[in-house]
């Protein structure tokens, strides 16, 4: 099982090669696209800049480094959607990426990109984004046919759903599942917001002015009693969830760990459902994080690989992590079906 590692400048590439990484995913965005659009459409899930790299000879240089250790490089073009004028400015750069810069596939989001890009390039590697929604075996199908080579399973997916999508991929094409760090609160393919200004609308969404009313019934007064204090208890556990999905506050351990979104507990069933890579995210954190990130996930893989159980897998997660309340609360975890 290969470890999937966010890049963002070519001098993290030898650290992150020698902690176990076994796939680079990186953001790119050309001079040309800044120049026309600026801040106002992010060419990929992250801004205009930050975590992205944002020249040419930037991308080749990584690549050749990557290369040297024999990890590939895929770069990231996974907006929800690009305007037919965006596609034809986007389509030349990513044919100079593969030709000239060596970069070894583009993970994209909008079918109608992937469309296009799969007639211009045919022998590109494509990777279906999270973004892209791919919550049944139909859509599997459908990613087949237009020639995907590995699709990103979305946040929102228990391990028996990502077992049951593994199965039906097998043969067909590579699968990726989420293991650590940025969690979403929505379905991200069917969110058309983007994390800038003020942020995304659900970091947002816990500090709206809001009223508790019944469902139902004479909706001038608001929930009393007993039932007025369950609702707002409800929405508190709302709240909560939503601070650790966006990574606590930045908050770390008391060992200089970030804290976040985690399914380290949850290896121990992701190894068995026959998934292909398990991702990091964080392209646009330090090198210390992903870092650190990594070497989690390596520790407690390495230790499921030499035949731990579910249960020493956990432990050892827990004790990594070192923050055993975030973990008991279970708010924190990628798959909290599967957590200790």
């Amino acid at each position: 099982m290969k470890l999937t590692v966010p890049v963002s400048h070519p001098d993290e590439v030898e650290m992150l090669a020698a902690n176990g990484a076994g796939e680079f995913f990186c953001g790119y965005v050309p001079p040309e696209w800044l120049e026309r659009y600026g801040g106002a459409f992010w060419l990929n899930r992250r801004g205009p800049v930050v975590g992205n790299l944002l020249q040419r000879d930037e991308v080749s240089l990584l690549a050749e480094r990557s290369h040297a250790f024999g990890i590939p490089v895929h770069v990231t073009f996974n907006a929800p959607y690009y305007t037919p004028e965006q596609q034809d400015i986007l389509l030349p750069v990513i044919g100079r990426l593969a030709r000239e810069s060596g970069i070894d596939g583009v993970v994209v989001s909008d079918v109608g990109f992937l469309s296009a890009l799969r007639s211009a390039l045919p022998e590109l590697s494509v990777h279906a984004s999270s973004v892209m929604a791919t919550l049944n075996p139909g859509m599997i199908d459908f990613l087949e046919e237009l020639g995907v080579r590995r699709v990103i399973f979305p946040r929102s997916l228990g391990v028996a759903d990502i077992a049951a999508l593994c199965r039906s991929a097998s043969g067909r094409m590579e699968t990726e599942a989420f293991v650590l760090n940025e969690g979403c609160v929505f379905e991200e393919g069917y969110c058309m917001t983007t994390h800038r200004s003020a942020g995304a609308l659900c970091v947002q969404l816990p500090g709206v002015p809001h009223r508790v009313l019944p469902l139902g019934g004479d909706r001038s007064e608001f929930l009393a009693g007993e039932e007025g204090e369950r609702a707002r208890e409800l929405m508190g556990a709302f709240k909560d969830w939503v601070w650790f999905q966006n990574g606590c506050g930045n908050s770390m351990s008391p060992a200089g760990i970030p804290n976040g979104p985690c399914g380290l507990c949850a290896l121990f069933d992701l190894v068995r459902t026959g998934v292909t890579s398990l991702k990091i995210s964080g392209r646009g954190t330090s090198s210390f994080r992903k870092l650190v990130s990594l070497q989690m996930v390596r520790v407690i893989l390495d230790l499921v690989e030499r035949g731990a159980s579910r249960e020493e897998a956990a432990v050892k997660a827990v004790a990594l992590r070192n923050t055993p309340k975030f973990c008991e609360s279970r708010y924190m975890c990628y798959y909290r079906e599967e957590a200790s």
